[in-house]
């Protein structure tokens, strides 16, 4: 597959883009780096046992997916430049050690830029399939490629509508986090510091070869020719950071005695933006502040609680966001 530009991608147009085979190793040293949660990491815990066995953490699904994406199209490309962030994931069945997914996607919109016209976006909705033929996940975003000659006329967008992106302002309370409590006992705007993660240039390097073998993620020089100007962090690294803080927030509640609700699974997020570039040094605080939280009408004791997720480097500027919906203790 030779060099792919903005204008080699069709509205409508399908292509699979790999395969890959999960194995219980795997999906147990993940989880000991990001997602420590029983049901990833110990196949006889009562977690593991609700969930049918030992699964994947949904963030490795996610990570796994961008290894298929680089390693079926976008390396080959040559001209992807990153993306700004992912309209929807979810996490539709379980990944288990021994699962096979095959990757495949569908070219839903196409928008050049206004404003650098020497590239465009490209909005993809991205499936993974197991060997049961059960999509067990799924992915719409936008990738930015280069035009093939930037001097031709800006051509008119193509297919699904992509509009421009916001501004947002999120940060932390000056006082101290409060606890954690169950639905019904929590206001929107409740915002929890959840902890910090330094991106050292060995741990940018490592994670990008485990799953996003970019140039800009594995170089320093190669970072610094692209547009994010020097090493940077894969996207998914940047997540994955926020798993790993919320669960090292849940621990260290617990070993304090406070109180730490019950949670059930997630069947996804939605508005993710990677913001600014996360270059080798930076050190991020993730926080999450409360959108809403309600009673579920279906599960009694439960509630559904939404946040939005975000992380400061440590000039306070806000690189990363993201909602996500989670099953919730509730007030009995």
């Amino acid at each position: 597959m030779g060099i792919r530009f903005f204008e080699d991608f069709v509205v409508g147009q399908t292509e699979n883009y790999g395969t890959a085979t999960l194995d219980e190793a795997e999906i147990i040293r993940f989880a000991a780096h990001y997602d420590p949660q029983p049901m990833h990491l110990d196949a006889s815990s009562a977690q593991a046992k609700m969930t049918g066995g030992l699964i994947a953490s949904g963030w490795h699904t996610a990570s796994l997916n961008m290894r298929l994406m680089a390693d079926g199209f976008l390396l080959a490309a040559k001209s992807g430049m990153g993306s700004p962030g992912v309209s929807a994931v979810e996490w539709r069945a379980p990944v288990r050690p021994g699962d096979r997914l095959s990757g495949r996607f569908e070219v839903l919109g196409k928008r050049a830029s206004t404003s650098k016209p020497d590239r465009g976006f490209v909005s993809f909705r991205f499936l993974l399939a197991n060997q049961n033929g059960v999509d067990v996940f799924s992915q719409e975003n936008l990738i930015m490629f280069l035009r093939r000659d930037s001097s031709e006329p800006v051509p008119p967008p193509e297919g699904l509508d992509i509009p421009p992106r916001t501004p947002e302002t999120l940060s932390f309370p000056d006082r101290p986090s409060p606890p954690m409590a169950r639905v019904g006992e929590m206001e929107p705007g409740l915002t929890l510091r959840l902890g910090e993660m330094e991106f050292t240039p060995e741990a940018i390097i490592a994670f990008a070869r485990d799953f996003d073998p970019q140039e800009f993620h594995l170089s320093e020089e190669a970072g610094r020719a692209s547009h994010f100007g020097g090493l940077s962090a894969s996207g998914w690294h940047i997540a994955s950071g926020w798993m790993r803080t919320i669960c090292g927030y849940w621990a260290s509640e617990t070993r304090s005695g406070n109180f730490v609700p019950k949670l059930g699974p997630s069947p996804g997020f939605r508005d993710l933006r990677w913001i600014k570039p996360v270059l080798a040094g930076d050190r991020l605080t993730y926080g999450s502040k409360l959108i809403e939280a309600r009673r579920s009408a279906s599960r009694p004791g439960w509630g559904i609680a939404s946040h939005r997720n975000f992380a400061l480097n440590q000039r306070g500027e806000l690189v990363f966001a993201f909602t996500g919906t989670v099953l919730w203790e509730a007030v009995p």
